[in-house]
């Protein structure tokens, strides 16, 4: 073997050995998922179903094929009733969301738009899909009710982790407590139809409310 081709096989074997360290390494934080639903689940969601007034600020972050940025998120709901404030980096705008199940108002320094749902919204108005109505259940980690569900899994800790639900594979980690409840701070959404779109959300504060929206 000359000292050429035994560099190089050295190298490469470097190379490999580095590679599979990483990868060992990225595998190690991975979670243990499983397909097997937790016996307490359908309590634990029951529980968390009862959660219907909170404050959620967080940063939103949203990347497509041609763009990407980051949002402040503040989501305060009450029941039905929901007001959720966008605001982009560097003074460039805050749109308000304002809905209930009548109807969704969205402002902007542009003026105001009316739409049935807020998801319809945000595509037509801002060219964002955000599955807004969607997330009102994911935030307190259960699927959306009636809805179909393709797949679920959960952690070692009985936490729901992925879900795959109206087109949208959302995995949800960083449990803490919020009150009474262990409810994730950490989103990941993609789509399956789209797959240059990744929306991460990253929860600040999650904070059970009793007061109504002013």
């Amino acid at each position: 073997m000359n000292w050429q081709y035994a560099t190089g096989f050295n190298s490469m074997r470097a190379v490999l050995l580095i590679t599979l360290l990483t990868l060992q390494q990225a595998c190690s934080y991975l979670p243990r998922l499983s397909q097997k639903m937790p016996e307490n689940w359908a309590q634990t969601v029951a529980q968390r179903q009862q959660i219907s007034s909170w404050k959620v600020v967080g940063r939103l972050g949203i990347q497509t094929e041609h763009n990407g940025g980051s949002l402040d998120i503040f989501w305060r709901q009450n029941a039905d009733v929901y007001k959720i404030r966008l605001v982009a980096a560097m003074g460039q705008g805050t749109t308000l969301i304002t809905g209930n199940t009548h109807g969704v108002t969205l402002r902007t320094a542009e003026g105001v738009t009316y739409a049935e749902s807020a998801d319809e919204l945000l595509a037509s108005s801002l060219g964002i899909n955000l599955p807004l109505s969607g997330m009102h259940d994911w935030l307190r980690a259960v699927p959306v009710a009636d809805h179909p569900v393709q797949k679920q899994l959960w952690d070692k800790q009985g936490q729901l982790y992925k879900l795959v639900q109206d087109g949208w594979n959302i995995e949800m980690s960083d449990y803490r407590q919020v009150g009474e409840h262990s409810l994730p701070h950490a989103f990941y959404m993609n789509r399956d139809d789209q797959p240059e779109l990744e929306i991460r959300l990253l929860i600040r504060e999650w904070v059970l409310m009793d007061k109504e929206i002013t």
